[in-house]
């Protein structure tokens, strides 16, 4: 697959689910966004570039810490930049744009902003280090660039259940993207690519009960795994969802379903030269 038709292929997939991205059953994201934007040690004056910004969580989480600085949003998926704007409408935050843009086309220009980050998205690049390479030639010396992944058992056994079932549809599932960041030491490896040392990487458990099944399919129906439900036919896919509902349920305990939300987040600092 060349990149063009991956972008293409990302870009739709996030065009799909975006009208239920920010569904309770998927507040990590938020919570998640709130962590890094925390973790970022902004001032408050400065012009945050937020990569893959999606629905804006990290984008709106950081202008909250902005009162004098501001916030640019870039995304593949105008279906997500919709969302983000609508949000950002309704939290009443001015100090902020989202822009449809490539990361590896921006012209925004060399060291155009003080901090970078990303929030659950540098895996999704074909090239992580050209892309965080890309991100950090537009943050001055001496800013910070943060991420976050997921890491340790991150939804399961909820996400080994579904993956096992729906492999008996004969429906082939690729390499999870999210593994290819899952430890500390990919973190530093991805920094160290651009130079970057001084790295502080944090592991945060965000994990709470699903309240049942449904709340488990929105996740499902709103993240990347519904790619692969997209490929079985109306009537698999009810098949699939009364099975998958039987062995879900099974796991549930007084509490409800737990899901595992275990984070990883960096953040570094550009050498000053």
């Amino acid at each position: 697959m060349n990149d063009q038709i991956r972008k293409r292929n990302i870009r739709d997939m996030f065009d799909v689910v975006s009208a239920g991205y920010d569904k309770p059953a998927l507040r990590f994201f938020a919570h998640a966004a709130d962590c890094l934007a925390e973790r970022m040690g902004l001032s408050g004056g400065e012009h945050v570039l937020d990569v893959a910004c999606g629905t804006g969580a990290v984008a709106l989480a950081c202008a909250r810490r902005l009162p004098d600085g501001r916030v640019t949003g870039v995304d593949l998926s105008e279906g997500m930049l919709d969302r983000a704007r609508s949000k950002a409408q309704e939290q009443s935050l001015y100090n902020l744009s989202f822009q449809c843009a490539d990361l590896e086309s921006m012209n925004a220009g060399a060291n155009a902003f003080d901090a970078a980050c990303c929030g659950f998205g540098i895996f999704f690049f074909a090239d992580m280090n050209f892309a965080f390479r890309a991100i950090a030639g537009q943050v001055r010396q001496g800013g910070a660039i943060g991420i976050s992944s997921f890491s340790g058992d991150f939804m399961e056994p909820l996400s080994g259940l579904f993956i096992d079932r729906i492999r008996q549809y004969n429906v082939e599932v690729p390499p999870l993207a999210w593994k290819r960041l899952d430890d500390t030491a990919k973190h530093h490896e991805l920094y160290a690519s651009s130079g970057i040392d001084d790295v502080d990487t944090c592991p945060i458990q965000l994990g709470y009960y699903l309240s049942g099944f449904d709340d488990w399919w929105d996740i499902l129906n709103y993240s990347g795994y519904r790619g692969l439900l997209n490929q079985l036919s109306a009537d698999d896919l009810n098949r699939f969802r009364q099975q998958h509902r039987s062995e879900i349920e099974a796991k549930a305990t007084g509490s409800g379903l737990w899901l595992d939300v275990e984070v990883l987040i960096s953040v570094g600092k550009l050498p000053r030269t």
